[in-house]
Formats: C-alpha cells, sequence, structure tokens
C-alpha cells in the first residue's frame, strides 16, 4: 500500500467578539482530505482492502456557560 499525504485544515471564532450576548458561543468550520484524495486507509489481508473516506465539511457551534 503505497503512502498518501493528506490535509485536512480548521478556522475557529469566538462569537463573543461580535456581540457580547454571544460570550462564551464559539463557531469551528473544518474540511478534512481536502484535496478529495483517494487512498487506501487499511486491508485486513492480501485481498480486503479498504479506501479511507473521502472531503468531509463539518460547522459546528458550541457554548460554554
Amino acid at each position: 500500500v503505497p503512502a498518501v499525504d493528506l490535509y485536512d485544515a480548521m478556522v475557529s471564532y469566538e462569537l463573543g467578539e461580535l456581540s457580547s450576548s454571544l460570550k462564551g458561543a464559539k463557531a469551528q468550520f473544518n474540511i478534512n482530505n481536502i484535496a478529495d484524495t483517494k487512498y487506501v486507509a487499511s486491508c485486513a489481508g492480501d485481498s480486503a482492502c479498504f479506501y479511507g473516506v473521502g472531503r468531509t465539511v463539518t460547522m459546528t457551534v458550541n457554548y460554554a456557560w
């Protein structure tokens, strides 16, 4: 199985910077496997290999009080 490079990125922002009523809230945006690289993630023998996950994009909002 050949080696492969995967690239991810994450940006987050404290929403309290926009308004004091949002203090404690944070928004986060993630991209995994930015280039949507097709790769073998694992093998369970000579003939049972599994591809890794393609590009995924997620956004979350968290609040801590």
